[in-house]
């Protein structure tokens, strides 16, 4: 998924407590484990606004793109000075770069006091208080078949969206991608551990899940017996309370016709599927050992939309993979013409190190990667705007999020297709939370704006 930076943040911290700042890199499966812990920490600790107020700065790493070490080593870079002023500062790293950095990370930086890996979550209250006991920097990378025992719920935070990890890691071994490496072998969540976070997060508030997987779709084959994801669904779908789920990233050899069923019939589950393609050549598919071909992608996009017209695709594209031909990249922009993704993440393939694509010889410099990227997403740019532009004149249910980020007088929500809907009027009884229907009257190149009905 896209890389993206949160920010931990809370108003002025409990004198009782000491301070925590969290700064996290990567995909939403990175924010579910910040988000657990700051849950673990929660007795001792309260999350502030920046890192120069903090007693104990987490940094939450992602390994996915290129140069992650250095970004990592830069940001130690800016926090050393920190610890200048405040003796008693930690710092910890933790992520996919700490699991597969491990020792080296302490080796290079004495700034850094301990490093946790993607198993490791329920270890750092131990760390933490090693360290300040005077014990040497602290290394917790080990793997763990089982999953790991957290606890149950978020920090005390009222959540309109929330996310919830269903299973860890994968099973695919695509030949570009560090995931199998850094976070292990695919296994399935218990069930009922699942269904009580959701629970809990409807209790607080929440009206919305997004059910997390490195292959979402492939939850419950490793579990004895077996189940299905579809089942899972229906479960969470059953809880009173939930308005809607959704659910990252499901994978092309994963789906059968009980999946386009649920998603037609199922009125909670949103109407939008993040589908990766990656490419659209046959033969670099085959490279990257994605397990599908593009007709069969074309023929699961179509089920989808015969049986949800309305239906918002997504997707990730990676460029410039090894060997990749100007041909083999036009295939990939003639896929994107004919199924018209609503939007997409794209990137220029970078090798991860202990990947087989690493080993791969590469056909293009970082020029020509770039240039196909800018051509890639000027496409991509011309299909989201006029599919946006599509839903003007229509009226669509928005469940409320918060204040616009354009006006802070105004609010905006998400449709079930999840675009972002700004209100053109102000509505003092409005809430996050609310759910309405609104009459969309305009579109920008990124968003919808319209008005109550």
């Amino acid at each position: 998924m896209e890389n993206l930076v949160q920010i931990k943040s809370k108003s002025k911290p409990n004198s009782n407590k000491k301070s925590l700042f969290i700064k996290t890199f990567g995909c939403q499966m990175n924010m579910y484990d910040s988000d657990k812990l700051e849950k673990i920490l929660e007795d001792a600790y309260q999350t502030v606004a920046s890192a120069a107020e903090a007693d104990l700065i987490l940094v939450n790493t992602c390994s996915v793109r290129d140069k992650p070490e250095q970004k990592l080593y830069s940001l130690l870079g800016e926090y050393r000075a920190l610890k200048k002023t405040n003796p008693d500062l930690l710092i910890g790293v933790g992520g996919c770069v700490a699991q597969q950095e491990g020792q080296n990370i302490v080796k290079r930086s004495k700034d850094v006091d301990f490093v946790f890996g993607t198993h490791n979550l329920s270890m750092v209250p131990g760390l933490i208080e090693l360290r300040r006991n005077g014990s040497k920097p602290q290394v917790a990378v080990d793997y763990r078949d089982e999953w790991e025992d957290l606890p149950l719920g978020l920090s005390d935070k009222s959540r309109i969206s929330v996310f919830v990890s269903i299973s860890r890691g994968c099973n695919k071994n695509c030949t570009y991608c560090i995931v199998p490496t850094t976070r292990g072998k695919e296994v399935s969540r218990d069930l009922n551990e699942i269904i009580r976070e959701v629970k809990i997060a409807v209790h607080r508030g929440a009206k919305e899940v997004v059910l997390l997987g490195q292959t979402v779709n492939s939850y419950g084959l490793d579990l004895n017996p077996r189940m299905k994801f579809v089942q899972l669904l229906e479960q969470v779908a059953a809880i009173d309370g939930l308005e809607r789920i959704r659910f990252t990233s499901p994978h092309p050899q994963e789906v059968r016709q009980d999946f386009y069923d649920l998603v037609a019939d199922n009125p909670k589950v949103c109407r939008h599927i993040h589908m990766p393609l990656q490419s659209g050549s046959d033969r670099i598919l085959r490279l990257m050992n994605r397990n599908y071909r593009r007709q069969r992608y074309l023929d699961i996009i179509a089920g989808l939309k015969e049986r949800v017209p309305n239906i918002a695709i997504t997707t990730d594209l990676i460029v410039g993979f090894p060997g990749e031909t100007e041909a083999e990249f036009q295939d990939t922009l003639d896929v994107m013409r004919t199924l018209e993704f609503d939007s997409s993440y794209s990137y220029m393939f970078s090798p991860r190190p202990g990947t087989k694509a690493e080993l791969m010889p590469e056909s293009l410099d970082a020029a020509g990667k770039l240039d196909r990227l800018q051509r890639l997403q000027a496409l991509q740019a011309e299909i989201t705007e006029r599919r946006l532009q599509s839903w003007v004149g229509q009226q669509v249910e928005v469940l409320i999020d918060g204040p616009s980020s354009f006006d802070g007088t105004k609010m905006q929500g998400r449709t079930s297709q999840n675009m972002i809907v700004n209100l053109e009027s102000s509505y003092p009884s409005l809430e996050p939370g609310h759910l309405v229907n609104v009459q969309v009257n305009s579109s920008s190149k990124y968003t919808l704006k319209g008005l109550i009905v």
